[in-house]
């Protein structure tokens, strides 16, 4: 037997062609082909209720497809302008007051640095000073490199603001155009030996990776809206910015609430707000025991992956994705997984 006959190389052989197939599609491919595979998921998401509608009704489905669609659009943007509209007024507010909004945080930092001195007994030197000398730099660094670097590259995100734009309209219409013939298209899909295997991988997707992401994606609205309702019964009047902000810090695994909260309630205690303090810290422990609680239930077996490897795919991502690898990186592993059971399974089939 030669050594490429070998069981274990033939093994090594098909992992590594699947892993360079898929980080070839979703390095190259998928950015072209992705405003379809989302104008599909819209579809399969819509169906059932249009299949329930037409039997009901008798109408067409082409009909029935376009005012369900234009339903969801309404309700989404309206959700969209109103959080947009609001999170656009706090943060202008934010922009407005930012020179108030600096001397508040100025004088915090005296304040606590003389509340170190008085508990220590030690010398911090001139607070104010140590403080405005931060505050320059900041200044210098922001106007020589940031600044220049946002306006240098202002049209590149004016283009990825159209391109999202564009991508959006494409799914609709795509999504539009797939629920309408959706039957025709799923039952060619099951005569093709690719469909059969999408479908597979589909099938999978949805029992594993599909229940992850739609796991996060829910644990993050919920901790998000206990964020702002926490932050908005404290009278913060950018509850609605920091409780997103907060949110999003606690879906990215090397982050969390603590970053947030911990370094808050510490200020407030230094300050002697201790009231204050003990909301923040309330609001971590809340959205600590929701992330616990939530996790194991809206996941609980069905994503037949350990945690460690949801860690190391992400990790993994984010060095060949960059920031996209937060998304990209467990979908590629789920990908590699998949694929390479798949074939393995058919090759065994064959032999």
């Amino acid at each position: 037997m030669r050594w490429y006959e070998k069981e274990g190389v033939k093994k090594l052989i098909l992992l590594t062609g699947v892993t360079l197939a898929v980080y070839v599609f979703m390095r190259y491919i998928l950015p072209m082909v992705i405003p379809f595979l989302l104008g599909a998921l819209l579809a399969m998401t819509l169906n059932p209720l249009v299949e329930k509608i037409v039997k009901k009704t008798g109408r067409g489905r082409g009909m029935i497809s376009m005012l369900i669609v234009l339903a969801v659009l309404a309700a989404v943007g309206m959700i969209c302008f109103f959080v947009g509209r609001t999170a656009c007024l706090q943060l202008a507010s934010l922009v407005k007051n930012a020179e108030a909004i600096e001397g508040g945080v100025r004088d915090i930092w005296c304040e606590c640095c003389e509340r170190i001195e008085s508990m220590l007994g030690v010398r911090l030197g001139e607070a104010e000073q140590l403080f405005v000398n931060m505050q320059n730099r900041m200044k210098s660094g922001f106007r020589s490199g940031t600044l220049p670097y946002l306006l240098k590259n202002s049209m590149s995100y004016a283009k990825v603001v159209f391109s999202m734009i564009g991508v959006a309209l494409v799914s609709i219409i795509s999504g539009l155009l797939i629920l309408t013939d959706y039957p025709n298209i799923t039952a060619a899909i099951h005569r093709s030996g690719i469909g059969k295997l999408a479908v597979q991988v589909k099938r999978h997707a949805k029992e594993a990776g599909g229940t992850y992401l739609k796991a996060q994606i829910a644990i993050l609205l919920i901790i998000s809206l206990i964020c702002i309702a926490g932050l908005f019964a404290t009278g913060n009047p950018y509850a609605l910015l920091a409780g997103m902000g907060i949110g999003i810090c606690d879906a990215l695994p090397f982050i969390g609430t603590g970053t947030i909260f911990v370094p808050w309630m510490i200020i407030d205690i230094i300050n002697g707000k201790y009231v204050l303090a003990a909301v923040y810290g309330l609001l971590y422990v809340i959205c600590s025991f929701s992330r616990q609680f939530l996790e194991p239930r809206l996941i609980g077996g069905r994503l037949g992956y350990p945690p460690i490897v949801v860690l190391m795919s992400i990790y993994i991502g984010v060095h060949v994705y960059g920031a996209a690898g937060v998304l990209s990186g467990p979908v590629s592993g789920f990908l590699i997984c998949e694929l390479y059971t798949a074939w393995k399974q058919a090759a065994l089939d064959i032999s």
